[in-house]
């Protein structure tokens, strides 16, 4: 029963995003804190533990693989000038964008308003603050640029559409094959 209810939650949380693309794969437990302004091209593949929280537009290209215990934040509390202190109730949206072919590994935080580039590899644990450059390669805290992946390699690949699972006739929920109603958004609007 408890397996059932925990994949019912995926799924709806998934129905309810404002684009979902074909091919998706998700594991348990996952919690989306905002699906009305997230935004998942095809292919996307979450495992168990992804987190993405606040007010701001997320949105994940086509074929991003993220890692375990991902968290994503997409608002941060007004401290510049509060009302209060520490801070106070006012939150500020600030946009994550993460481009097409993205792996995101392990425990990996990624901070409002970054933007990660096509490509990039985010190293286990990194926290990331600020953006990731097209092809970069970052780790620590705070990520840092390692190097950057062969390019020459990578527009090979993408030229022949070699993709990790890919082409998929369908969605996994935990493994399971499922049917997900997508929504009627076809596009991802610019701000």
């Amino acid at each position: 029963m408890t397996r059932w209810y925990h994949r019912y939650c995926v799924v709806q949380q998934l129905e309810s995003l404002a684009k979902l693309g074909p091919g998706v794969a998700i594991r348990w437990p996952t919690k989306i804190g905002n699906p009305s302004n997230t935004y998942f091209a095809e292919n996307v593949s979450i495992n168990p533990g992804f987190v993405s929280k606040g007010t701001g537009k997320l949105t994940l290209g086509a074929h991003v693989h993220l890692g375990e215990n991902i968290t994503v934040i997409t608002d941060n509390h007004n401290f510049e000038r509060p009302d209060c202190l520490p801070y106070d109730k006012r939150k500020i949206a600030k946009d994550v964008t993460i481009g097409d072919c993205v792996w995101i590994g392990d425990r990996v935080l990624i901070l409002p308003g970054v933007s990660v580039g096509e490509g990039a590899i985010l190293a286990a644990g990194a926290i990331v603050t600020k953006d990731v450059p097209t092809l970069a390669i970052v780790g620590g805290a705070p990520a840092k640029v390692l190097r950057y992946r062969d390019e020459e390699h990578y527009r090979s690949l993408r030229q022949k559409q070699r993709y990790l699972h890919w082409p998929r006739d369908h969605d996994l929920v935990n493994r399971h094959k499922m049917i997900i109603r997508r929504g009627t958004v076809t596009h991802v609007p610019n701000h």
